[in-house]
């Protein structure tokens, strides 16, 4: 009788990246854990759920609908066996983990249909070692590979890198799989490159997917809010990495781009249709000369980059819709404000960018986007001649009273208005 909440353990990665052998052979284990696996897949009698008990305890229950609803069904089923030592959630191919976490986040709400049965212990990012630096440099979307029905995404733009950033960026552990396909400078390359994306992973190398199940089992290493930080262009920003310049052995290294003086639009536009060799994940927001109202926010990935709205700058707002009884919010507008506290005309406006990739030209970084700020003429012209600047950036809607402290939590991407084209 098991009457401790059990751990769950999601099991996140690409179409193909072996997640489903992980799973087998968690199942197979030697230890003597019992483990509840939730899959999705065609069920032989065609019913919505079908349980498959294994001769060592373990179990499998395989879903026909890949609903959250149904997921939560089956694990609450799971839990209320109390036999069982571990959940184990094998998560459809192109999902995004951060959804799932938020959906069964059950914190400490005694309604929450696992309260006391189960929590979220850990998540998994299994990596194809022989086919990620293909699939990271490609601009495909999931409807030219085929999946994007399987995303239940009504967006069908979303492209293969943004679905592994999300996987890669929102997860506790990697395991690199399949390392018997790929050699071994490959697999130290996509190691580091791996390592650039979520310094705070710990990571993990397989063939067949053969893995310790302490190592990805009741870890205790989920935590939401550290878990949803990991990314490292967000560490970077938070001031939590190194603040050098410098690559590390592997040539993978980052620059951070920081002023406060507004991007031309169309030199910036310029910039953004460029090729950015090297280039592996850029992140953050930026002001548009055109646009003092509203934040930017800049995403790349791989092949895919997307800019759009990302909230209205505090500078922008009457000073009665400024919080006051929210004490952490008001000293980071005080932290990010520029000049006098009764100056308007910056305040929190500024260019924020993050690169990581491997041996960038930081000197040719920061000339490049110097270049796309304002002259000191054109400076010297002021917001209302500002507008009449070329902007070839496409309309911004925003939520009212939707602000900059907002860029860290939502990544602009296919659900939004954003511009996409390929680096």
């Amino acid at each position: 009788m098991n009457d401790t909440p059990l751990p769950i353990t999601v099991l996140s990665g690409f179409t193909g990246a072996g997640k489903t052998t992980l799973v087998d052979a968690l199942l197979a284990n030697a230890e003597g854990l019992r483990i509840g696996a939730v899959t999705n897949g065609q069920t032989a009698s065609g019913a919505d759920r079908e349980t498959t008990e294994l001769p060592n305890g373990c179990m499998r229950v395989t879903l026909a609908d890949g609903s959250m609803e149904a997921l939560e069904s089956a694990i609450t089923w799971i839990a209320q066996q109390q036999r069982f030592d571990a959940i184990v959630v094998e998560s459809s191919g192109v999902a995004d983990p951060m959804t799932i976490a938020e959906h069964l986040a059950f914190g400490d709400d005694d309604d929450a249909a696992l309260a006391g049965r189960a929590h979220l212990d850990t998540f998994v990012t299994v990596i194809d070692a022989a086919t990620f630096a293909r699939d990271y440099a490609s601009s495909d979307s999931l409807a030219e590979r085929g999946l994007a029905q399987a995303s239940h995404d009504e967006e069908d733009g979303k492209t293969v890198v943004e679905t592994l950033v999300e996987q890669i960026e929102f997860c506790d552990v990697i395991v690199i799989n399949k390392m018997d396909l790929a050699g071994a400078d490959e697999v130290e390359g996509v190691a580091r490159i791996l390592h650039g994306l979520n310094p705070r992973a710990i990571q993990l190398r397989a063939q067949s997917g053969d893995v310790r199940s302490t190592d990805v089992l009741d870890t205790g290493r989920f935590d939401f809010d550290a878990t949803a930080s990991a990314p490292g262009w967000l560490t970077i920003l938070n001031g939590d990495e190194p603040t050098s310049d410098e690559p590390d052995a592997s040539g993978v290294g980052h620059f951070v781009y920081r002023a406060r003086r507004p991007f031309h639009p169309e030199r910036l536009w310029n910039l953004l249709h460029r090729e950015w060799p090297g280039v592996l994940r850029a992140k953050g927001f930026f002001w548009l000369a055109t646009r003092s109202d509203v934040g930017g926010s800049l995403s790349q990935a791989g092949g895919t980059c997307r800019h759009g709205p990302a909230g209205v700058w505090w500078a922008a707002q009457d000073r009665s819709e400024w919080p006051t009884d929210d004490p952490e919010l008001e000293a980071e507008i005080v932290a990010e404000w520029y000049g006098d506290p009764d100056d308007n005309s910056i305040g929190d406006r500024r260019q924020e960018l993050v690169l990581i990739g491997l041996n960038l030209d930081t000197a040719a970084w920061q000339e490049s986007f110097d270049a796309c700020l304002l002259t000191d003429d054109e400076w010297a012209l002021g917001p209302e001649a500002w507008q009449r600047f070329a902007d070839p950036f496409p309309a911004w809607e925003v939520e009212e009273h939707d602000h900059d402290h907002d860029h860290d939590d939502h990544d602009h991407g296919p659900d939004c208005d954003c511009d996409e084209h390929p680096h």
